[in-house]
């Protein structure tokens, strides 16, 4: 912990943790005493199914936060820092409400880290990261142990909490790295689809109170040629909103606006694991906004974007309603086509990349004619049989995440999405580039192959399209090490983009 109380030790997979802890305080008294006593390691909380927790300290207080009893987000609780103490646990009050209750919404809870004058809550609110500073109640502060030698009753009542607020409508931000447990300010670390990453200092106490430390530095860039908005699209359900982030030359789009006519839109998604695509500035996409293009983030389920329930079942995109996932893909690329009228069939590309690629994969065996263009980048495309053989690397831990299809009910809901088992007889596919590292421990090189050869097998010959597969005979998961090299791997991906989207300099151009 980070007043140097504690040394905690944590197991976990995606469905359960569990925490120790060793009292660093107490083994110092010990070897003050020349006593050769063994370290006294001790549970926390035992390991509960279908529980996950994480701990931080502080003045003699565990604070606590958890999806214990089925909650549909993270709660936060308090307890006295004692060993199994998983019955004593009892939500943060805020004016005698729970703080975070753990309830269904848009706003939920990831982190707590605790400092001596305040604790500082990592989140998501309305699909956006959020920072809350607490300020602590002063009675209940002054009556806690200062020294830290004894534990308190764990009972927490703050006195005024604070979100950290920001002026753009989309943005990423996160603390950065605190390691003074006394400290009077907090470094964070912000940025956006447009700002490169800025590192700022907020005083504690006063948090309009901001130093700008460190900016990355971008050569060439200009801020103000660039802009992006956040909108959301309705899903074929009729009640989910999902959130899109639009990045583009401010010259591309006044030019739409006045004229009406499409342009090229890139899509990117994800989807899976409850991680978040953040709005953050990425250098490597000028290249495509400078050519005309617009880049669509889509924020699908499957992800933690809107809170753990975007991500668990039933509404989420995990086990038996993965379908989400695909579905909201597909309906965000038929927003921009057909309520937007942004873009056109023949100008829509979209990318993923690991399970990632099973969402493109999937996506575009739904709508073969929805896109031009798919970069599928270390595709999970071969779920059912990957799935139900144990003996390849990681299968058994991703079982939590998919199911195991050595089971009947997930065996049949997974062969209607795989994308291996469903690519459409003589339809028109857009053209696809399939990539693969030779050494993947995490997506074996066969699937993308196989995917190719199903491809190729089962959708329409089209003079215009074509089905690509580069193998990658150095690299694993996430390409080769060497960044020039990863700058080469993705430039070959944005020359073949742009090849396919007629974008590429013609020979008359180069002349």
């Amino acid at each position: 912990t980070m007043d140097g109380r504690y040394l905690m030790i944590g197991s976990e997979s995606t469905e359960t943790s569990e925490v120790h802890f060793l009292d660093l305080q107490q083994q110092q008294q010990t070897r003050d005493s020349h006593e050769p006593v063994a370290p006294h390691v001790q549970c926390l909380a035992q390991r509960r199914k279908k529980v996950l927790y994480e701990i931080d300290h502080r003045h003699g207080t565990w604070w606590i936060h958890s999806n214990v009893g089925n909650l549909p987000n993270y709660a936060l609780f308090s307890a006295p820092a004692v060993a199994h103490c998983q019955d004593l646990w009892q939500p943060v009050l805020l004016h005698g409400e729970p703080l975070f209750d753990g309830g269904p919404g848009h706003r939920s809870l990831d982190d707590v880290t605790c400092l001596d004058s305040h604790v500082l809550l990592s989140g998501r609110e309305d699909g956006l990261p959020r920072i809350w500073l607490v300020t602590l109640d002063e009675e209940e502060k002054d009556t806690l142990d200062q020294d830290n030698s004894q534990c308190s009753d764990g009972k927490v009542q703050l006195s005024q909490v604070e979100r950290l607020e920001f002026e753009e409508e989309a943005f990423d931000v996160g603390l950065a790295a605190n390691s003074d447990f006394y400290a009077k300010s907090v470094l964070i670390a912000y940025d956006s689809l447009v700002t490169p990453t800025q590192y700022i200092d907020i005083e504690l106490n006063n948090s309009t109170n901001r130093q700008l430390i460190k900016e990355r530095t971008v050569p060439g860039y200009d801020k103000t040629l660039y802009s992006s908005k956040r909108t959301t699209v309705l899903s074929r359900d009729g009640k989910t909103e999902i959130p899109v982030d639009l990045l583009y030359r401010k010259s591309v789009m006044e030019e739409y606006e006045s004229s009406g006519q499409p342009v090229p839109v890139h899509m990117y998604g994800y989807g899976a694991y409850g991680s978040c695509e953040e709005a953050t500035f990425s250098s490597s996409l000028l290249p495509l906004l400078d050519r005309g293009i617009v880049y669509a983030l889509a924020h699908v389920r499957g992800g933690g974007e809107m809170g753990r329930t975007w991500y668990e079942e039933p509404n989420g995109g995990k086990y038996l309603c993965k379908k989400n996932t695909f579905n909201d893909f597909v309906d965000v690329a038929k927003w921009l086509v057909d309520d937007a009228k942004l873009t056109t069939p023949d100008q829509l590309s979209c990318e993923g990349r690991s399970a990632g690629g099973l969402t493109v994969g999937a996506s575009i065996n739904q709508e073969p004619t929805l896109f031009r263009v798919a970069i599928l980048g270390v595709p999970a495309v071969d779920m059912v049989a990957t799935m139900a053989d144990s003996s390849v690397n990681l299968v058994i831990v991703e079982w939590e995440e998919w199911g195991n299809p050595n089971e009947a009910k997930f065996f049949d809901y997974m062969k209607h999405y795989s994308p291996m088992e469903n690519v459409k007889p003589n339809a028109i596919y857009p053209s696809c580039l399939l990539s693969g590292g030779l050494n993947d421990p995490r997506v074996q090189y066969w699937e993308p192959a196989k995917m190719t050869a199903q491809l190729r097998h089962g959708a329409a010959a089209k003079e215009d399209r074509c089905i690509c597969l580069k193998m990658e005979m150095n690299a694993g998961h996430f390409s080769e090490s060497d960044r020039y090299k990863y700058w080469r791997e993705l430039a070959f991906d944005y020359a073949f983009l742009l090849d396919q989207l007629g974008l590429a300099p013609t020979e008359s151009k180069r002349t």
